[in-house]
This record gives C-alpha cells, sequence and structure tokens, in this order.
C-alpha cells in the first residue's frame, strides 16, 4: 500500500478554507494527481482540508471519504518560556532540542516541554486511530511493524493537516512526536509518500518515500505558501 498525505492548500483559517492562491496551489496538486495511481480518497472534516481535496476528486472522478480522526489536532498547547502560548508543533525548536538526553518514541511525553499527560492520552487516540486505519486496509500492528493481513497494492490519498500529519509520520516511522514537530515541516498542499514494504516472511513496515514534496507547484510556476513556517531564512 502507498499512502499520500497531503496537507491542505494555502489557509484561510478565520473563514475554514483555503485562500484564492490556496486554490491555485490545489487545482495544480489535482493535476498532478490525476496523473498517478489512486485507489481511493480520505480527508479531514474541515473546511480547509475538503476544498483542497474536492479538486482532485473531481479530477478523478472519485467519492472521497470523510475521516473525524484526521483533523487538525485540538488541545495541544505549549506555554513558551516568553510566556507565549503556541500549538505544539509550532513551538520553539531550539527550545525542544535544548532539553537532554532527547527523547525516544517510548517516552518524548515524559520530557519538558511535552510533559502534559494530556499529550500522550491525545497521541495514544492517533495511534489506535492509525492502527484501526491500517487493519481496515490489510495490516494488523504488533509492536512496531504490521502483520499482512492481507497484501494492499492501493494507493491511499488522504488530506490534511500539519500539525496532524506530522504527528501520524511518527507514529508510523516510530520516531518521537517531539523531535518530528522540531525537525520537520510540511507546506501548504505538499504530499508525503510513505509505502508499506512487504517482505515475504508475512511483515511489513511503513518506510517514508519523501516529505513536502511540492513539485507540483514549481511546475505550475506558484510560489509555495509559508503557512505556519517561522524561519526568516527560506527564500
Amino acid at each position: 500500500m502507498k499512502l499520500y498525505i497531503i496537507r491542505h492548500a494555502d489557509p484561510d483559517y478565520p473563514n475554514h478554507t483555503i485562500t484564492a492562491p490556496g486554490h491555485l496551489e490545489a487545482k495544480a496538486l489535482s493535476e498532478r494527481l490525476a496523473n498517478t495511481k489512486i485507489d481511493r480518497i480520505y480527508s479531514s472534516p474541515l473546511g480547509r482540508a475538503l476544498h483542497t481535496m474536492q479538486y482532485t476528486s473531481d479530477a478523478l472522478g472519485m467519492t472521497p471519504t470523510v475521516l473525524p480522526w484526521t483533523a487538525e489536532l485540538d488541545g495541544w498547547q505549549i506555554t513558551q518560556p516568553s510566556g507565549e502560548s503556541m500549538v505544539a508543533w509550532n513551538s520553539d525548536h531550539t527550545w525542544v532540542r535544548e532539553q537532554r538526553p532527547f527523547p525516544s518514541s517510548d517516552d518524548w511525553h515524559a520530557r519538558a516541554p511535552f510533559d502534559n499527560p494530556v499529550f500522550k492520552a491525545k497521541f495514544s487516540q492517533i495511534q489506535a486511530d492509525s492502527d484501526a486505519f491500517f487493519l481496515q486496509h490489510g495490516y494488523r500492528r504488533e509492536g512496531g511493524r504490521y502483520r499482512i493481513v492481507e497484501p494492499n497494492r492501493e494507493a491511499i490519498a488522504v488530506f490534511c493537516h500539519l500539525g496532524f500529519g506530522l504527528a501520524w509520520l511518527s507514529h508510523l516511522l516510530e520516531l518521537p512526536l517531539s523531535m518530528v514537530w522540531s525537525g520537520f515541516w510540511i507546506a501548504p498542499s505538499s504530499v508525503t509518500t510513505v509505502v508499506m514494504e512487504e517482505r515475504a516472511h508475512g511483515w511489513a513496515a511503513p518506510r517514508c518515500y519523501g516529505v513536502g514534496d511540492i513539485s507540483h507547484l514549481y511546475g505550475a510556476g506558484l510560489a509555495a505558501s509559508r503557512a505556519g513556517l517561522f524561519a526568516e531564512n527560506t527564500d
């Protein structure tokens, strides 16, 4: 199985949709995906994901399925050293990396600034929802790997969000959530590809083939949105 984790296009957060440039991004993305094997389309229930996804579902003539558990994360607030409150995936990554020793996928939730018990509970729910989703598509998670219940050759597109998309990636790849959030960023309308590599012994494991690809924007002559990016030297 091939999984495309797609962040929504440039967001218009106040109006729960995407901006005019975001519509151009979504259209360019749909043109790219129209030339790609896609067997199923899923989407977050939030407007910015749905409106991005609609271009692709129309181009492919496919009926999407809404997955409520892929909505952007709620209740993940961290108080910065400055006293400012911010969503956890946008927190100061220099502060996150100052903590020693570095966390593992098993204990990231015990390390500051992610040691709020609510975070562990919320992430456990993401894990449970992801595992149920993969079981639906033929893979039963046991530990950090997946038993192949039924081989799957489908390509699946999931339109979702920055915080959620990276959190899902951290679970699939067994990486500490805090380090994924502090070390990765995915642009609006970008495509992250994860392939379930099936082995003859009956087990599979997710392998990431690319994070945050925006080649469709380059091909269409569009600038990449910086929504959610705090770096000053990216131009």
